[in-house]
């Protein structure tokens, strides 16, 4: 359970986030939207722990993310796949993958290559673990970031903009896949996407956020049909 508590962060003289609660239950998954600059991936580097707010709290599974000495714990359960996030050029695919499980100090070789050849599988990628990036299309090392960030089998992970910048066979393609974990696996995805296209495939609850403010929270099925007129602007992207 993550449950954000009247989130307040400032800096400098900007408000980045006003009055923020929310809760996320166990077992669902979660959809952050709204415009550049709206507040996401603060919000995001708060629930994580990255930044401390002002006022107000985040806790995940009953750890107040702040204050309390097991928060270091819990933080360590997140994986974040970044819109930018790039692979090592000079590693293999199965080096770039593994990397996370030896950063945690797992020494064990066939314990790594079964992690690492599951998660690849699970992602579509098999027989191309002695490969390097160079070798594989653009969408297939988006896949091998998505498998280098569950290698580690976290509770959570958060996609930042997936599909950005891909064309529409490879942004389904990804987007296939990230419904594939979202429906088998034992994991909560938050995902924060401009694309209003396909939200059902990777979540069930919403934020919409704009200029740091909480303009909806709330199930997927009510989104759209919310009176507020800065969503119902947002919604014409679809």
């Amino acid at each position: 359970m993550i449950r954000a508590k009247n989130l307040i962060l400032r800096r400098l003289d900007r408000t980045l986030l006003n009055n923020i609660s929310f809760e996320l239950p166990d077992g669902e998954d979660l959809i952050i939207l709204g415009r550049s600059g709206s507040g996401k991936t603060v919000l995001i580097k708060t629930i994580m722990g990255l930044l401390t707010p002002d006022m107000g709290s985040i806790e995940i599974d009953g750890i107040e993310m702040s204050s309390d000495k097991s928060a270091e714990n819990i933080r360590a359960n997140f994986s974040m796949v970044f819109q930018n996030s790039a692979l090592l050029d000079s590693f293999t695919i199965f080096q770039n993958v593994a990397l996370p499980l030896y950063e945690r100090g797992i020494k064990d070789l066939d314990q790594i290559k079964t992690q690492v050849t599951k998660y690849l599988d699970l992602l579509g990628l098999k027989n191309v673990l002695n490969l390097y990036p160079s070798e594989l299309s653009g969408g297939k090392r988006k896949r091998v970031r998505i498998a280098r960030a569950l290698v580690y089998e976290p509770r959570y992970i958060i996609f930042d903009e997936p599909v950005s910048g891909l064309d529409p066979v490879t942004s389904n393609e990804i987007l296939y896949y990230i419904t594939e974990i979202t429906n088998t696996m034992d994991i909560t995805t938050i995902t924060i996407t401009h694309d209003l296209h396909r939200l059902q495939n990777l979540g069930n609850n919403v934020l919409f956020l704009d200029s740091g403010e909480l303009r909806f929270a709330g199930k997927l099925d009510h989104f759209f049909s919310q009176e507020d007129p800065l969503i119902k602007e947002f919604g014409r992207g679809l």
